[in-house]
């Protein structure tokens, strides 16, 4: 029986080789009880090379490729509006069955595959502009602050105006919406903003160009990403 096609990763120290190891581990197990998270499994992993197999996701692309299209790779609004809806209610399964946060939570990481009902998360490497080992422990609005930023101002300065189609919003509701399906009363508007406030303080997020030009804009506001009950 021919093995299943995979693509491998290499590590420079040991410590971010295991940290990955695990949680990549820990998200797959949860993505079996899942009904919208895939993730690759680790098909196998050499601790003298620092190297980790996954599984080969064929077909499925950055979530960056729909974003960043003018005509959001042609996918209906209908697509659009489920597809992050999923990216949510997945994003709350990891959070709840793993009790972790992804930590790096950007359109590279988040594969997406027209025509599926789930989404994949990949790359659970601690980010080069985590501070400390217990990074995945934060609280999950980081990963749901990240999230919005990317949906609503992450963009190349040449690509700027992407940033202000009048859909982004109601992407970035959508994604609300799937996270708190369950339990929308629980959305904390004031946790959400303390959080896109430290990350576009604290890391490489507020020294891009969208970020310094347009923090004060309409592309931050939050007033508008209560989930629908």
């Amino acid at each position: 029986m021919d093995e299943p096609s995979c693509f491998s990763k290499r590590f420079t120290e040991e410590w971010l080789f295991r940290a990955t190891l695990r949680n990549s581990l820990r998200a797959w197990v949860a993505s079996q009880r899942s009904s919208w998270l895939r993730v690759p499994q680790v098909l196998r992993a050499d601790h003298r090379e620092l190297r980790i197999d996954y599984e080969f996701l064929d077909g499925w692309h950055p979530l960056h490729t729909v974003l960043r299209d003018r005509a959001f790779a042609g996918l209906t609004e209908a697509e659009l509006t489920r597809t992050f809806w999923t990216v949510g209610a997945a994003l709350e399964e990891l959070h709840r069955r793993t009790h972790r946060i992804h930590g790096d939570f950007d359109f590279d990481n988040i594969l997406v595959k027209r025509g599926e009902e789930r989404v994949a998360f990949v790359d659970f490497t601690p980010p080069t502009y985590s501070a400390f080992r217990r990074y995945n422990q934060e609280n999950p609005y980081r990963d749901i602050a990240t999230f919005v930023i990317f949906v609503r101002a992450k963009y190349p300065p040449q690509l700027l105006y992407l940033a202000f189609r009048p859909l982004l919003p109601e992407l970035a509701r959508s994604f609300m919406s799937g996270y708190f399906r369950d339990a929308p009363a629980e959305y904390d508007r004031c946790m959400l903003e303390r959080h896109m406030n430290e990350l576009l303080r604290n890391t490489y997020l507020g020294k891009t160009f969208s970020a310094r030009y347009l923090r004060r804009s309409r592309l931050f506001r939050t007033d508008d990403l209560a989930p629908e009950p």
